[in-house]
Parts: structure tokens; sequence; C-alpha cells
């Protein structure tokens, strides 16, 4: 158990350091981008270069928060929560990857919605799940919010070919069905779900769901937070 503790402890360590690095290389791309011609080649190849550098950040950022989660060293922090704004937040995250891939971004969300979540921890899901929609959709993603039997509903559709059915059927565990060869490690998942289940309010948790019946007739995205 010290042995396992020891190791877990090095890797926080390791993948913090990983992190800080990498948020200095961002910083520089976006100086360089700065630089380049909005139109071209070379601006297109250091977003796309940037996204890579995020995804992987965010993954980073992923496995630092489980392992606090797990050694009580985070909590979640609840907060009131202007659900529209929230939303626009995550969407101008992935507007400039959705145009240079020809995506068209929708919203449906009352601008009247409040909520109480954690917005750090339910961004970083969101715009996890966006950024995978955005390589897999055809043309078109839409992100809608609902509230539905006291619990907040925060959907993101795609027009694609959908979720494998082993993804679907258990999607908080897929990561223990790891597919290196489709690159779909299940890491992203299993943090939504993680973040969801730490959302609890008289007796009523959160949780997430697959579906390929979505709005847009492909995948289906779906946090739930009571």
């Amino acid at each position: 158990m010290a042995k396992q503790s020891l190791f877990e402890t090095v890797l926080a360590s390791t993948v913090h350091d990983m992190k800080n690095s990498l948020s200095l290389l961002m910083g520089e791309l976006d100086n360089l981008g700065q630089k380049l011609e909005t139109d071209s080649d070379n601006q297109q190849a250091v977003s796309s270069i940037r996204y890579e550098s995020s995804r992987i950040n965010q993954s980073l950022m992923q496995l630092l928060t489980l392992y606090k989660l797990e050694n009580n060293q985070l909590s979640i922090q609840i907060t009131e929560v202007e659900v529209a704004d929230f939303i626009e937040d995550c969407i101008a995250t992935h507007s400039l990857l959705a145009e240079n891939n020809g995506i068209q971004l929708e919203v449906d969300c009352d601008d009247s919605t409040i909520w109480f979540f954690d917005q750090d921890m339910v961004g970083i899901a969101i715009n996890n799940i966006l950024g995978n929609s955005i390589r897999y959709t055809k043309k078109k993603l839409l992100l809608s919010v609902k509230v539905v039997d006291s619990h907040l509903i925060i959907q993101i559709d795609d027009d694609g070919q959908g979720y494998p059915e082993s993804m679907i059927e258990d999607p908080e565990h897929f990561i223990k069905k790891v597919n290196y060869s489709t690159g779909s490690t299940g890491l992203g998942l299993f943090f939504s779900a993680t973040i969801a289940h730490n959302h609890q309010r008289s007796g009523r948790q959160g949780s997430i769901r697959l579906t390929n019946d979505g709005l847009l007739n492909g995948g289906s995205f779906q946090i739930s937070l009571p």
C-alpha cells in the first residue's frame, strides 16, 4: 500500500510539472499566433497545435483533479452560476477550432437559468466532451440546457456516427475497456461521471448518460446535476 501511495504521489507531482510546462508552451503558441496572418496556413497550423496541446493539458488537469479528489485534497465548490454565460464560455473556447473544421456550433439555453454547481470542474468536463465531439461530428454540434425533475441537464448532440455500443452500455467505466487503437481511453467520461457524482443534494446525485438517438441524429452526451 505504501509503495502504491508513493507511486501515486510521484505520478501526481510529475503530472503537475508537465501541466506547468505545457502551459508555458501554449502561451508561446499564442504569442506566435498573434504574429501570423489571420488567414495563413501557418496560422491554421498553430491553431491545430494549440488545440492538441489544450487536449493534453485537459487530460493532465483531469488526472490531477481525480488524484486530489481521491486523496481529499480537493472538494467540489458549489456556487451560483448563470448557466447561459457558462455555456457561452464553453462555446468560445472551441469556436476557432470549430470554424477551422467547418463545424457549426449551436446553443439552446434560457438566459434566465440559474443553477448551483462547481463551475470549474463541470467546465473541464463539458470542454473535454465538446472537443471530442468536434473531432467526430460531421457538420454541426448542439449544446442545450434544460431542467428536468429538479436536475440541470447539459446536453451535447452531434450529427456524427454515434458512440460505440460498449461505451453507451457503461460510460462511467469505459476507461476499463481502453482501446489504444481508436484513441478512446475513456478518461473524459470517467472524469465527467466522477464530477457529476460529487454533486449531491437532498439525497439526489449527479450522473452522465450517452445515447445515439440525439437531437441531431448522432451521438448525445448528457450530464445531470441535482
